[in-house]
């Protein structure tokens, strides 16, 4: 028989080793450990995006470097040569003069139809006029009366102007009046190629196409002298008063002009209210300098070929001369359409959490007369400058480098060049998705591979376990083999040594199991040499003294053949289970059989059976069944009390017969109860009139189970007893 040390307790017919934890169902998995590690790939997009941070600044500390050399070399071509800056000598340049008239560069021609539909790239730089270039009031200026914007610009052999009145009170020429100036009308004095001064007047009856009059240079006359047809306009009344857009000629100009607004307000005495010019004068007749970009400085910077970049060219007045390039062409998006899987599944997510370069480019300095800025003023002071800055949008940030440009020591002006920060963006957005697309290849992959190996890992475990569970039987035998694995690896060391484990505790055990019939067999002879040589002794005539000693002699040899006679039933009960025939009988009637004898033999102890049934049908070894009841009465016996009956009962639900025999008497330790049917087990105290080495209860497992049953044993719900449960499945 297997000794206690290597019995596994069984508590409902299932084997719990307390020496191993119980599976918790939240436990920390070998493959969840693995998948947890796998997260310190996630270094790998952190440690990129640190680099690509520090690649960043360099590409910006680059940047910067480079366009400072670009505006440093166009400023050396442009060094020393004065014309370039101040073309005419009689240009008055100053900073603060807003009588000087600024002569855009134009894309195309002017459509003469009143309206701001072809300005609309230079509205937003129009020069406002009001209080300040008030030159004539018959009352305290009101600029809801009267206010205007003007714009200037140039295309081929023509000058442009648009002029945005807000006039409250629009009032007209009387038709087929003589008196110009008697109405709304436009004052312009310019000066012709040849430098005489001429002056004209545009006033009309109506809304439309408006005609020019040549006026007397005297500045009180206002009688015409002749029509200019050179001169061409066109009025459009507006909501706030109207627009007035004319084309003249540039054979007709000089490099001087100015224009002035005049409101008549009254349409009885058609006196004139305000006078508004361009001039900032105290006169309508002064003149303010035509600024227009140079050509030669625009060829120069073509020539230079630098499309990639938006190049200005200003005076020391800050009075743009050139300007060339576009921040458009800069726009050019370098993104690459991945030809990867993840790149393509990913690409719609890099585009809305990455912010994507603008194609277009909404700047508020295109179009501007003057150039202002922090760089601008530091390279007109002889100090190049950098500047960050954002687009009035806010889509695209703006670097530009400032250069001046010297003669003899004098600054004459300054170069400016600008560069979006798009190619970086795209350069740093394209990283970022490539540093993206390998981390997730590379993060998926590995984490594939950890879970395939912790997949293999946790198979080959799980594996050993099954063995080792398999190789110890519910009853505590050692059955089967573990297979050594092949593995050199730690796991195939383990499971060698399991092996090699289970393999020296079989043979321990096989040695324990088989000591009981060779104890058996080896002590019979000489026990019956002891007993036969007692009982010839018995026979001598032996003094009184003697007796005592004969008479425990043969007690001691009776226990000992009670000894062996219960280690052999308890071995050869299984082989006797194994070779009896299985019949069909009446459970009921058995029982009912076997109390009835416990009452004849037992006339002191009282036995009470109850049931429903008269018949329940059993398929089994009615003789092993009466064995298992003899043990639990037995048993029972022992430890009821003398005035308590014994119960037995005996039930039928479903498919599971009940067996209960229930005794009044000491409860059970709550740590014995899985444990009262294993081998060697015995509760019993003090001095027993008979041997008993805790086979009895283990006799009754072996019978139910044999039955595919289970035995067990509980206190009573009053702590006045034990009841021990035989459950037997009914076989159909």
């Amino acid at each position: 028989m297997p000794s206690k040390q290597f019995m596994a307790w069984v508590t409902d017919g299932k084997m719990i080793n307390p020496s191993r934890p119980t599976k918790n169902k939240r436990a920390f998995r070998l493959r969840s450990k693995l998948l947890v590690v796998s997260l310190a790939l996630l270094v790998i997009p952190w440690a990129g995006y640190e680099y690509l941070r520090e690649m960043e600044a360099f590409l910006k500390q680059s940047k910067q470097i480079t366009l400072a050399q670009s505006a440093q070399t166009i400023a050396t071509v442009m060094h020393n040569r004065r014309n370039l800056f101040e073309p005419t000598a009689d240009i008055s340049f100053s900073l603060d003069d807003q009588s000087n008239v600024y002569a855009r560069k134009l894309n195309q021609a002017i459509q003469l139809d009143g309206y701001t539909d072809d300005w609309v790239k230079h509205l937003d730089h129009a020069r406002q006029y009001a209080a300040e270039s008030l030159i004539q009031g018959n009352s305290p200026y009101d600029p809801t009366s009267l206010s205007f914007q003007h714009l200037f610009g140039k295309y081929r052999k023509y000058f442009y102007t648009l002029l945005i009145v807000k006039d409250d009170q629009i009032v007209y020429r009387k038709p087929n009046s003589l008196k110009l100036n008697k109405s709304d009308h436009l004052l312009i004095a310019l000066q012709d190629p040849q430098g005489n001064k001429q002056r004209y007047i545009l006033s009309t009856q109506a809304p439309g196409w408006v005609n020019a009059y040549l006026l007397p240079n005297e500045p009180n006359n206002f009688t015409p002298v002749r029509p200019e047809v050179r001169i061409k306009g066109e009025w459009q009344e507006t909501t706030e008063g109207y627009n007035l857009e004319l084309r003249i000629p540039q054979s007709m100009l000089g490099n001087k002009i100015s224009f002035t607004v005049a409101d008549v307000d009254d349409p009885e005495l058609r006196a004139t209210k305000y006078l508004l010019s361009t001039a900032s004068s105290q006169s309508s007749n002064e003149l303010g300098s035509i600024l227009t970009p140079s050509p030669d400085i625009e060829k120069i910077l073509k020539g230079l070929n630098r499309s990639n970049s938006r190049i200005w060219v200003i005076n020391k007045n800050r009075h743009v001369l050139a300007l060339t390039g576009s921040l458009s062409e800069n726009t050019t998006t370098l993104a690459e359409t991945s030809t990867s899987l993840i790149g393509s599944i990913l690409e719609p997510i890099y585009r809305l959490l990455l912010q994507q370069p603008s194609q277009q480019i909404d700047d508020n300095l295109d179009g501007v007369s003057r150039l202002d800025g922090q760089d601008v003023v530091s390279a007109l002071k002889g100090k190049p400058a950098i500047n960050w800055r954002r687009t009035s949008d806010q889509q695209a940030v703006i670097l530009s480098a400032s250069h001046p440009v010297w003669d003899n020591g004098e600054i004459i002006g300054a170069v400016v060049v600008e560069q979006t920060n798009n190619d970086i963006q795209t350069l740093q957005n394209n990283a970022l998705k490539n540093l993206m697309n390998v981390t997730i290849i590379v993060f998926l992959a590995a984490t594939l591979f950890l879970i395939i190996f912790a997949t293999r890992l946790s198979s080959r475990i799980r594996q050993l376990h099954k063995q080792t569970e398999a190789v110890i039987s519910s009853d505590g035998r050692v059955q089967g083999d573990i297979v050594a694995s092949q593995s050199s690896d730690e796991l195939g060391d383990l499971s060698r040594s399991f092996a090699d484990m289970m393999t020296r505790l079989q043979e321990y055990t096989r040695y324990l199991e088989t000591m009981a019939s060779k104890l058996s067999h080896e002590l019979r002879t000489p026990l019956a040499v002891v007993r036969s040589s007692l009982d010839n002794l018995e026979l001598e005539d032996l003094p009184e003294s003697a007796k005592p000693y004969t008479q425990r002699a043969s007690q001691g040899i009776g226990r000992l053949s009670n000894i062996l006679t219960s280690i052999n039933e308890a071995t050869r009960l299984e082989q006797a289970l194994q070779s009896s025939d299985s019949e069909e009988f009446n459970l009921v009637k058995l029982v009912s059989g076997c109390v009835d004898g416990y009452q004849l033999a037992y006339p002191e102890q009282k036995f009470n059976f109850v049931t429903d049934h008269e018949l329940i049908s059993l398929s089994g070894y009615p003789d092993r069944i009466a064995q298992m009841l003899d043990k639990l009465i037995t048993n029972a016996m022992d430890f009821s009390k003398e005035d308590k009956p014994i119960e037995i009962s005996l039930s039928h639900e479903r498919n599971l017969i009940t067996l209960a025999v229930n005794n009044f008497g000491p409860s059970l330790p709550q740590t014995m109860q899985s444990q009262l049917f294993d081998s060697m087990v015995s509760l019993r105290e003090g001095k027993q009139a008979s041997t008993h080495l805790g086979l009895g209860l283990f006799i009754v497992r072996l019978i139910a189970e044999f039955h595919h049953g289970t035995a067990t044993a509980e206190n009573r719900s009053d702590n006045q007893g034990v009841v021990f449960y035989i459950r037997l499945p009914l076989q159909n």
